[in-house]
């Protein structure tokens, strides 16, 4: 029954996909739209497959997540009033604070969201995890789209040029089509970009600005820091164009910020930004893996984050280094390695000089860099290292690629 009914949902998400003038109005062929999704889908299910393994499935998130949500799934069909309520309920003696990533509100929030998403969609499932896969990755492939649908009005760029950076870079495609945050997380940031961008271009009405503080939240519920990273990218954007300085804007602006991160623990005892990084880097060094890096602890302060900056550094733009084989998921993400390498130097060798830059190139670029330290300055684990940057990667690499002068529009 369950493989009918998996094949039935594939089959109607295929086709809803091609009728939704969202994904249409992008200009891809319908077939590439299908494949595009049913790609995502493969993916997510190669995922399951991985986190099936007996390596990997006791430590398994996704699992995890999917055995609380069908207790979940019964509480949504005798008591939805509940159900909801339960979201904003907490078992500590207050909320708790939003960067700490144990005894607090925020940090069960995120996993609550997912496991509340994955009840309403065991009801639709028959509470199958496979089936689940589907639902998931039809809401990821909106930010998918929006991203694209952003990046395609304002470069000139064949379309190919855009699907493969952001559809089917290996580690991202895997990371960001299983039952976890980071698919939600990437859909979610995608569509802000896009709802920005036309707000940019055609006003920023009530409407629009509703909808991007809602989904602002919902990623500051999932993952704070790319939120934050995400607000600063934009906000500069916004101020580079009304001062018609681009990079004199991006440059002065996230330099200010640099300078109010040291300042911050000299504003409030609770605004101590570096110590929260360092304490995050302490958690992971709690943490137990076959692909920990000998790295010394960051301190919390300026002189502490120079001195740690190679580290990062490495952490960030580096690793898995080519000679760390720890098994073959590692051969992919080397090779991503080498070709980001390739890609920036490409960059300065291709690029069409004569082409303005656009301030959206700086926004993606400014907010993947600030993502890569985020994550080098904070996880010790060259395998985690993988998963946090392959979110990055489509950041990165789509603008690149975007604005090299051997590539003809459609």
């Amino acid at each position: 029954m369950y493989y009918l009914l998996f094949i039935f949902y594939l089959a109607t998400f295929s086709f809803i996909i091609t009728r939704i003038k969202f994904f249409t109005h992008t200009g891809i062929n319908k077939k590439i739209l299908v494949g595009l999704f049913i790609l995502k889908v493969c993916a997510g299910l190669g995922y399951a497959m991985f986190y099936l393994l007996p390596a990997y499935h006791t430590n398994s998130d996704s699992f995890r997540y999917f055995n609380y949500s069908l207790a979940e799934t019964d509480v949504l069909l005798s008591n939805p009033m509940f159900f909801l309520k339960d979201l904003f309920n907490y078992g500590y003696n207050d909320i708790g604070n939003v960067f700490i990533g144990y005894n607090s509100y925020w940090n069960d929030l995120k996993t609550n969201i997912i496991i509340k998403l994955l009840a309403i969609c065991n009801i639709f499932s028959f509470k199958n995890y496979f089936i689940n896969i589907i639902f998931f990755n039809f809401l990821f492939f909106f930010g998918l789209i929006g991203f694209y649908r952003v990046m395609k009005a304002t470069f000139n760029t064949k379309s190919l040029w855009l699907l493969i950076p952001i559809f089917c870079i290996p580690s991202f495609l895997f990371w960001s089509s299983g039952i976890h945050r980071d698919g939600l997380i990437f859909s979610i940031t995608g569509l802000i970009f896009y709802f920005f961008y036309q707000s940019l271009q055609s006003g920023f009405t009530l409407r629009k600005n509703i909808l991007m503080l809602l989904l602002l939240l919902l990623l500051f519920s999932l993952r704070n820091y790319v939120c934050l990273a995400l607000v600063m990218a934009l906000f500069t954007w916004f101020l580079s164009i009304k001062f018609k300085k681009i990079l004199p804007t991006f440059i002065l602006i996230y330099g200010i910020a640099l300078l109010l991160f040291f300042l911050s623990p000299f504003i409030h005892v609770a605004l101590n930004l570096p110590a929260y990084i360092a304490n995050k880097q302490h958690e992971f060094m709690q943490l137990s893996g076959g692909s920990e890096i000998s790295v010394p602890i960051l301190q919390p302060n300026f002189l502490g984050f120079i001195k740690y900056f190679p580290f990062a550094f490495d952490m960030a733009f580096l690793r898995p280094h080519i000679t760390e084989f720890k098994n073959v998921g590692y051969i992919p993400a080397i090779i991503e390695n080498i070709l980001l390498v390739i890609f920036i130097v490409l960059f300065f060798v291709y690029r069409d000089k004569q082409q303005k830059i656009h301030p959206l190139f700086y926004a993606c670029i400014f907010f993947a860099i600030s993502l890569l330290f985020i994550a080098g300055f904070t996880v010790t684990f060259s395998g985690a290292i993988v998963r946090y940057k392959s979110f990055v990667l489509p950041f990165l690499i789509t603008p690149l690629l975007a604005i090299m002068r051997f590539k003809t529009k459609n």
